[in-house]
């Protein structure tokens, strides 16, 4: 499994949106060094087959009145495996520190993970199997894509 490591210090008053695509195992390391700095962290996985994905995320609030964001979602098909490790640290001086660590996963196998009532109410609407799950999948997804679209802006 090849893995990619990435190490930022956030100085004061900068702001750094981070986004990814889960491709990779990936280790991100951040410092927000500075006073007022911030980190906005925004991944998605897909994940199909026998593929395992991990993401881990280590954020270290050393100066006052910094934030955090990681906000992880992904969408897991057949056997694929993701595994999200998250750690945020806030040091003695980090007065007034905001963190704010989440993944949420889709799950598709065998074991029909998924919401069965969500499926089930939009196969009442009409809607094939198929097309309940494209539609939840869209749903669940979209707000990470939009702002993987939007990058850094």
């Amino acid at each position: 499994m090849q893995s990619s490591k990435l190490k930022l210090e956030i100085q004061r008053d900068q702001k750094k949106v981070i986004p990814f695509e889960i491709s990779e195992s990936k280790r991100l390391d951040v410092v927000l060094a500075g006073e007022n700095a911030e980190v906005e962290i925004v991944g998605l996985v897909l994940g199909k087959l026998d593929e395992e994905k991990s993401f881990e995320a280590y954020i270290t609030h050393v100066a006052p009145n910094t934030k955090s964001n990681v906000n992880v979602r992904g969408v897991l098909r057949g056997k694929s495996k993701f595994d999200f490790r998250g750690n945020v640290r806030i040091e003695k001086g980090a007065k007034g520190a905001d963190a704010y660590l989440r993944s949420d996963v889709l799950l598709f196998d065998d074991a029909k993970m998924v919401d069965e009532q969500m499926l089930f109410y939009l196969m009442s609407r009409g809607l094939s199997r198929k097309q309940a799950e494209e539609l939840l999948i869209e749903g669940f997804v979209n707000p990470i894509k939009e702002r993987l679209k939007r990058g850094a802006k």
